[in-house]
């Protein structure tokens, strides 16, 4: 009897083991796990900007063309005004690198006025100066380094505007002498510089400052007075800085 439970016991010993080893030979699948994700800039987007725009146009006289004699100080308007836009765009990134262009536009007021003095055979009569930009667009190169979701970037390129300059004195007859208003499209050159985060998948954020340059123009304003009229020949200059904040949606 006691040997027969000995048996027993070593057979079913034996079994056991045998059915244990395949299974401990069996391969283990590893647990399923997400790959990560590793964000692009590259890709088409859109985006509404606003901001706020400052500057000083500077108003060189060229002479009175009929009379030497007359003479009109420097005048520099100060201009300030709101503004809001749109923009679009494309980016490629090569590692850290992304580079691509941007198309932007924006109504503003700009806007400002300044006095000055028109001096006459020793009679000094006030002037003013008004200078305004109703819109502004602008085409650049974009050029940054990216830290994931975070972009730092410097742009240049083409700006274009709509610029408005109007001259107007006092004589102490009195008597009010509108010069005139000049309505020109200008073209010049911006640089920038900015930094812009994803929120989101498709959504981003950026700062950015631009500083502007629509070049010089002169104009020629004149007004009759006392049968005879006067012309003004000015030179203007066109520069504004811009502060604005955006947000894109990238597809």
């Amino acid at each position: 009897m006691r040997y027969t439970i000995a048996s027993v016991a070593a057979l079913v010993f034996s079994l056991g083991a045998v059915s244990n080893a395949p299974a401990a030979d069996l391969p283990t699948k590893a647990p399923y796990g997400v790959a990560d994700t590793v964000f692009s800039w590259s890709g088409i987007y859109v985006g509404l900007h606003a901001g706020y725009s400052w500057g000083s146009n500077r108003w060189t006289s060229g002479g009175v063309l009929e009379d030497p004699t007359i003479a009109v100080s420097p005048i520099s308007p100060t201009t300030n005004s709101a503004l809001g836009g749109v923009q679009a765009g494309a980016n490629y990134q090569a590692g850290n690198w992304v580079v691509g262009f941007e198309w932007d536009f924006a109504a503003l007021g700009h806007k400002g006025s300044a006095a000055g003095t028109l001096t006459t055979v020793g009679v000094i009569l006030p002037t003013t100066a008004t200078s305004k930009i109703d819109w502004l667009t602008q085409f650049t190169g974009r050029a940054g380094f990216a830290l994931d979701r975070t972009l730092l970037y410097v742009k240049g390129g083409v700006a274009a505007g709509e610029a408005k300059d109007g001259f107007s004195l006092v004589s102490p007859i009195p008597l009010f002498l509108d010069f005139g208003t000049k309505s020109n499209l200008l073209t010049g050159w911006i640089g920038g510089a900015g930094v812009e985060h994803f929120f989101g998948p498709n959504w981003s954020g950026k700062i950015e400052y631009d500083y502007v340059d629509l070049g010089n123009t002169t104009e020629t304003f004149s007004s009759a007075i006392a049968g005879g009229t006067i012309t003004v020949r000015q030179t203007i200059e066109h520069k504004l800085q811009i502060v604005k904040v955006g947000a894109n949606y990238k597809f």
